[in-house]
């Protein structure tokens, strides 16, 4: 997945808080309107709504359900559905996490990488939280009194300017204790090295 304000040779400008859009290429969705009203079948209005609200991780009986009755998570996955029935292959995000659960957050992080490992989509995602990215990412780009700096995947030079993610917060914790750890971006990584240290706490201690 790629968090980018560039796609490929055409303009788009990102100001965050306020996306405004500009280019010449419209293979884009915007995702930052959660404010429709009627059924879910309305909004979709299209003969590939059941395969989309899979694909969303959300099943047909949706279709009859008012906008009213449903969830903040639940009415972005239906916007997000939305964007996979329109089949552009950029989908920019706006806020996308704010107001998700940090369960909601993990879900949502697992369905983007579906998306752009299943289905080639590129995700443009505008966001204050470091956490919510950070191990999903192919690169991030911060900005800060309109300057722009770019960050490869495995670059944490980003960590100068910004919030500490949650997993660079623990390892520094670990660190703090006299044990050697090497810096990681993925929680199931972290956790495979935590457990060889207690592997290795184990053997010593025998």
């Amino acid at each position: 997945m790629r968090v980018i304000t560039k796609l490929e040779e055409d303009k788009v400008y990102g100001l965050m808080g306020n996306i405004d859009i500009t280019t010449n290429n419209s293979n884009y969705f915007i995702v930052n309107d959660y404010k429709f009203k009627g059924t879910i079948e309305e909004y979709l209005a299209s003969q590939k709504s059941i395969s989309a609200l899979k694909m969303v991780m959300l099943n047909e009986q949706y279709l009859t359900k008012d906008i009213s009755e449903l969830s903040s998570s639940e009415i972005k996955r239906i916007i997000l559905a939305k964007a996979l029935i329109s089949n552009k292959k950029y989908i920019i995000l706006d806020y996308f996490d704010k107001d998700l659960t940090q369960k909601e957050q993990e879900e949502f992080k697992r369905l983007f990488k579906r998306l752009a490992t299943n289905y080639h989509k590129t995700i443009l995602l505008f966001t204050n939280n470091i956490t919510f990215i950070w191990d999903i990412a192919e690169y991030i780009i911060y900005l800060n009194n309109n300057e722009l700096k770019t960050f490869p995947k495995k670059d944490f030079g980003i960590l100068n300017y910004v919030d500490k993610p949650n997993i660079i917060k623990i390892i520094e914790l670990i660190r703090s204790k006299n044990i050697s750890i090497n810096d990681y971006k993925n929680t199931a990584d972290l956790l495979k090295a935590i457990y060889r240290i207690k592997e290795k706490e184990v053997k010593c201690t025998i």
